[in-house]
């Protein structure tokens, strides 16, 4: 059986003379999000990061879990 879990996002946003990205989470968003959507969320996170700062990208990332069905082989 598969069980739906929820989307999840992760903004990548670029900062001025740092090394790594800054990341931002986003829990439990709605099934399949518009990418237009998806990507514009990036943009207002980079707006309001720190002067310097620009949108890369976003990861989404969507859970199920697998389960065996106990009914299977029953008869």
């Amino acid at each position: 059986m598969i069980q739906k879990l929820g989307t999840k996002l992760q903004v990548l946003i670029e900062q001025e003379g740092e090394d790594k990205q800054k990341k931002v989470n986003f829990q439990n968003v709605i099934d399949n999000p518009p990418e237009a959507e998806v990507v514009r969320l990036g943009e207002i996170m980079a707006e309001l990061s720190k002067a310097g700062s620009s949108f890369d990208s976003v990861i989404m990332t969507v859970q199920s879990r697998v389960t065996k069905d106990l009914n299977e082989g029953a008869e």
